[in-house]
C-alpha cells in the first residue's frame, strides 16, 4: 500500500516538472515582433500633385470695321503686350468721308466766325441807333422849345398887329415861320417815331422783358432785344460746328479701328488672316492667349477632391523656369476628366517677365482640410486592409489582438487614423502571416 502511494507522489511530481519544463520551452520559442508606439499629434497633412501651366482666358481679337490687311506684324507664337499693333487695315471710303467731314468742319466753323461778326456789326448799329435817337430826341426837343417861343412872340405881335403897330406882310410872315416849326416838330416827331421801333417800351414787354428804370440796365435789354437774331444765327452755326465736329470724330474713330491693337499681354494663339486679305465687320482675325496671369492646372484624384476647397493655399513651382510662388485655389472642376477619372483644380500665378509658357510642368502642395491630430502610421504596419478599413496587430501583455481601424487618409506611404487607437499603443510593423491573434510574442 505504501508502495503505491510513493508511485503516485513520483508521478506527480513528475507531471509538475514536465509542464514546468513545457512553460519554459514555450517562452523561449515566443516570436519576436517589432512594434510601433503610436501617438496621437497634430498634423497638417498637404496633398501633392502634378499638372501643367494653361491660360486663364484667351480673346478672340475681331475686326471693327471692314478693310483690307496692309501691314501683318505678328505670327502665331509672338509674344505681345497690351496695346501693342497686330494688323493694319485700310479702307479708301474712311479717307474720302474724312476729307468731306473735314471740309464741313472748315465751313461751319467759317459759319460760326461769319455769325458773329454779324453780331459784332448788329451791336454797333444798335449802339448807332440809340445814339441817333438821343440825339434826335433833343433835338425835337429843342425845335419844341422854338416854336413854343415863336408861338408867344407871334400872339404878342398878333396884339401889335390889330393894334395898327405892325403890317399885314409882317404878321403874315411870322404865321408862316411859326406855322413852318410846326410842320418841322411834326416831321421830326414821325422821325424820331420811326427811328425808335424796337427801341420802345412795348418792344420789350411784347418780348415778355420788364423795362428797367435803370437807364444803362435799359440800354443792355434794348441791346439783347435788337440782336437776338444774331445771337440765334451763332447758336445754329455753333450747332452746325458741333455736328461737323462729331461727325469727323466719328470717322476718326473708324479710321482707328483699322490698327488692330492686343487686348492684352500674352501669346498669339492663332491667326486666320494674311496680308492683303479683305476682312468684313465683326469678323475673327486672330485668337491672343492672356499669359499675364496663368493658371497652374493641377490633376487630384477623387478620394483627395472632398479635402480640397476653393481658397486653400497652393504653392506652385515650376523648376524648368526657376519659378515658386505661393497662392491659392480658384476652381475645382465640377466633372471628371473622362479618361483618367481624376478632377482638375486651377491656380492663378503671376507671370511678371513672361517666363512661363504653355504646357510647362508644375508641381503643387495644396493646404488639406485635413488639418488635426491624428495617428500616423507607416503601410508596412497593415496586416490587411479592405477599402478604408484597416486590420491592424496590437501587442498588450505581450499577447497579440486585432484591430479594427477606419482610415481617414494616406499620404506617402503612411496612413493616418484618427479613431480606434490610444496613446501608447503598440502595432506590430510588418506583421507576418504565422501571427495569430492571442499569440505570446516578444516586442523588439
Amino acid at each position: 500500500m505504501k508502495a503505491r502511494k510513493a508511485l503516485i507522489t513520483a508521478a506527480i511530481l513528475m507531471f509538475i516538472v514536465c509542464s514546468c519544463a513545457n512553460n519554459k520551452a514555450k517562452k523561449a520559442e515566443s516570436l519576436q515582433v517589432k512594434t510601433i508606439t503610436v501617438k496621437k499629434a497634430m498634423q497638417n497633412i498637404n496633398l501633392e500633385s502634378y499638372g501643367s501651366i494653361t491660360y486663364k482666358k484667351k480673346n478672340d481679337v475681331c475686326a471693327l470695321v471692314d478693310g483690307t490687311i496692309i501691314e501683318q506684324r505678328v505670327i502665331e507664337g509672338s509674344p505681345v503686350k497690351k496695346g501693342q499693333t497686330l494688323f493694319v487695315l485700310k479702307n479708301i471710303q474712311y479717307e474720302i468721308q474724312k476729307a468731306e467731314r473735314q471740309n464741313q468742319l472748315n465751313s461751319a466753323g467759317a459759319k460760326l466766325r461769319a455769325a458773329k461778326n454779324n453780331l459784332t456789326e448788329q451791336e454797333r448799329n444798335v449802339i448807332s441807333t440809340m445814339l441817333a435817337l438821343e440825339n434826335a430826341r433833343t433835338n425835337l426837343l429843342q425845335k419844341q422849345e422854338e416854336y413854343s417861343l415863336k408861338s408867344k412872340n407871334l400872339e404878342k405881335n398878333q396884339k401889335l398887329y390889330e393894334a395898327g403897330g405892325l403890317s399885314a406882310s409882317a404878321i403874315e410872315e411870322m404865321q408862316m415861320e411859326n406855322q413852318a416849326s410846326k410842320t418841322e416838330i411834326d416831321m421830326l416827331s414821325k422821325e424820331l417815331l420811326i427811328q425808335s421801333l424796337g427801341y420802345q417800351d412795348k418792344d420789350l414787354l411784347r418780348q415778355g422783358i420788364v423795362p428797367s428804370d435803370d437807364l444803362e440796365k435799359r440800354k443792355e435789354q434794348l441791346m439783347d432785344l435788337n440782336t437776338q437774331s444774331a445771337k440765334i444765327q451763332i447758336e445754329l452755326a455753333q450747332v452746325e460746328l458741333r455736328n461737323a465736329q462729331r461727325d469727323l470724330e466719328s470717322i476718326n474713330e473708324l479710321i482707328d479701328a483699322l490698327t488692330i491693337r492686343s487686348p492684352c499681354d500674352g501669346i498669339i494663339g492663332a491667326l486666320y488672316f494674311e496680308n492683303g486679305e479683305r476682312v468684313t465687320q465683326n469678323e475673327k482675325l486672330l485668337t491672343v492667349i492672356d499669359m499675364e496671369t496663368p493658371y497652374a492646372k493641377i490633376s487630384v484624384q477623387e478620394k483627395d477632391l472632398e479635402k480640397i476647397s476653393i481658397g486653400a493655399k497652393a504653392l506652385v513651382q515650376i523648376e524648368s523656369a526657376g519659378f515658386s510662388e505661393e497662392s491659392v485655389v480658384d476652381f475645382i472642376s465640377p466633372l471628371a476628366d473622362s479618361e483618367t477619372g481624376n478632377f482638375y483644380i486651377k491656380i492663378p500665378v503671376n507671370n511678371a517677365g513672361n517666363k512661363l509658357k504653355l504646357g510647362m510642368f508644375a508641381k503643387c502642395s495644396l493646404q488639406s482640410k485635413a488639418f488635426g491630430e491624428y495617428f500616423s502610421l507607416p503601410e508596412s504596419a497593415l496586416r490587411r486592409r479592405d477599402g478604408n478599413t484597416a486590420y491592424l496587430y496590437c501587442v498588450q501583455n505581450d499577447f497579440i489582438y486585432q484591430k479594427e481601424c477606419p482610415i481617414e487618409m494616406e499620404r506617402e506611404g503612411k496612413i493616418y487614423i484618427k479613431n480606434g487607437l490610444k496613446d501608447g499603443e503598440k502595432i506590430v510593423d510588418f506583421p507576418s502571416n504565422v501571427l495569430r491573434e492571442g499569440l505570446r510574442v516578444k516586442c523588439i
